[in-house]
């Protein structure tokens, strides 16, 4: 048998708020989206939640609720998905890949700096692999920050939930993701107007006024399951942390993430390692050969798609990092063939 390197953790409370959804006969975004967007926006500190159909959505409208327009340009990091790049040539603007810094493998701030014009718009900051980063040196260079919490919902900066930093913050409820719902995704900001935009433009039927907008509403059923797994992350993260602990026994300074600083609290979503002396594709050849599925963290760096682009550091993770399987579903078993390849591999480094 295969460990996978993720499966979904349900239980008989998302399918019983699965089934009461359907037998209310009201399926479209309603009550439980209204439940959703209130619970998150409240569990990382913002004052309104506006939920959408998916991540990339998400960042597309919060892109144009910014403001950012043809021709302005946003600041991304390259060791990412492509969403991003997906989200901002959605509002044809120019993405501009910076790289990340080789602490907390998220964007690097000198790097933000350094590629930051009169043309900047906005910088959308994810907080990689459930590790955050240093976004609070990019929020003070005065340019709007979208923060990316698709993969770090749980995790703190200082004691402060990820999320409650950015001008506008991201989520996600994809299959694999933290709070995983199969799709969706969700908005949150502070500023009342932003909202009341973002209310309006998620949906175009019945309206007042005629212009551009988009289909981008969450139901009711995917909602139902987000609001479950919501209410089951400590128990996520407390299973999270148990497998994390036995690989960390094996691996120790092997561990990229989570990074060991109190100020930067990981919600152990990822458990990313390298080895000295063998490539990322050698590590996960050797995986497949022994019934474990480990992967890149990315698939491909986005500016790698490119011609003419040079980000060292990125460039130099992909080539070497693998993501472990560490998810709550993961059976004892699961956990023990796992750690039997980390001593195979890693313990005599």
């Amino acid at each position: 048998m295969i460990v996978p390197h993720y499966r979904p953790s349900f239980s008989i409370r998302e399918i019983t708020a699965v089934r009461d959804v359907i037998d209310s006969g009201h399926i479209a975004q309603g009550k439980r989206v209204a439940e959703l967007e209130f619970a998150l926006a409240e569990f990382i500190e913002k004052k309104f939640g506006i939920a959408v159909s998916s991540g990339t959505s998400a960042l597309t409208l919060a892109l144009k609720a910014l403001k950012v327009l043809p021709g302005d340009e946003v600041i991304i990091p390259a060791y990412t998905c492509t969403a991003l790049w997906h989200a901002v040539k959605a509002v044809d603007a120019i993405p501009v890949f910076a790289d990340i810094e080789l602490k907390y493998w998220n964007l690097d701030p000198g790097d933000v700096k350094r590629k930051m014009t009169t043309k900047t718009k906005a910088v959308i900051f994810p907080h990689m692999f459930g590790q955050p980063g240093k976004i609070l040196d990019v929020i003070d260079f005065g340019v709007p920050v979208i923060e990316d919490i698709a993969q770090s919902i749980g995790a703190q900066i200082n004691d402060q939930p990820a999320g409650r930093f950015g001008s506008v913050s991201i989520g996600s409820f994809y299959a694999t993701k933290v709070i995983g719902a199969g799709e969706g995704g969700i908005i949150f900001t502070n500023d009342k107007t932003l909202e009341n935009y973002l209310r309006d433009v998620r949906e175009y039927d019945e309206k007042e006024t005629l212009f551009p907008r988009v289909n981008a509403k969450m139901n009711d059923i995917t909602a139902s399951i987000a609001l479950e797994q919501l209410r089951r992350l400590p128990e996520f993260t407390a299973r999270r942390k148990q497998i994390f602990k036995q690989y960390e026994s094996v691996l120790k300074d092997r561990v990229l993430i989570p990074v060991r600083d109190s100020g930067f609290q990981s919600n152990l979503y990822r458990c990313i390692v390298s080895h000295p002396e063998k490539t990322a594709e050698e590590l996960i050849q050797l995986g497949k050969e022994n019934g474990i599925t480990l992967r890149k963290p990315v698939y491909k760096p986005i500016h790698m798609y490119f011609k003419g682009n040079n980000l060292k550091n990125t460039e130099s993770a992909w080539k070497k990092q693998v993501s472990l399987p560490i998810f709550p579903d993961m059976t004892d078993f699961e956990v023990n063939r796992v750690n039997n390849f980390l001593k195979q591999h890693f313990s005599q480094l």
